[in-house]
């Protein structure tokens, strides 16, 4: 039998699969949990405000902008040495159906040494569709604090 699950549950699980899907680099998974046409903004914050470093639209464009970051990456990583913690999540019914969701995520990683570190924090404003039968992120503004744009 099949617990079910409210729509709003629906979404914390979509949001905890698509940081699962980036953490353990799984392009094949992240394909469920975006809209064909979803639209992602990326801005650094700071202490002068918020500046926008990348603009995606498109579920297609969206993840070779997320496995572009991994093959950057690749000579270091492995997995657990990179998480997404998330936290502080609430979720809201939305205009024409959909779920507001805003989140914060911490960003934990094993420096070179093997020591945890903070690497950054985020916050995500998502707006969540239902499609053909799924949640799935149609629309995400993200910031990204203490995040070294180099990366």
């Amino acid at each position: 039998m099949t617990v079910p699950m409210s729509p709003v549950e629906q979404v914390h699980a979509q949001l905890a699969r698509q940081k699962w899907a980036v953490d353990t680099r799984d392009a094949e998974a992240l394909k469920c949990l975006y809209t064909a046409d979803s639209a992602q903004v990326i801005y650094q914050g700071g202490p002068d405000g918020r500046r926008e470093i990348a603009r995606s639209r498109g579920r297609d464009e969206i993840i070779a902008g997320i496995t572009a970051g991994w093959e950057r990456t690749a000579a270091t990583w492995y997995p657990g040495s990179l998480v997404h913690q998330i936290g502080s999540v609430l979720a809201e019914p939305a205009a024409g159906g959909r779920i507001r969701c805003r989140s914060y995520a911490s960003i934990l990683a094993l420096d070179a040494a093997g020591a945890p570190v903070l690497r950054g924090y985020l916050t995500y404003d998502d707006t969540w569709a239902l499609d053909e039968g799924e949640w799935r992120l149609a629309d995400r503004e993200t910031v990204m604090f203490g995040y070294p744009l180099s990366r």
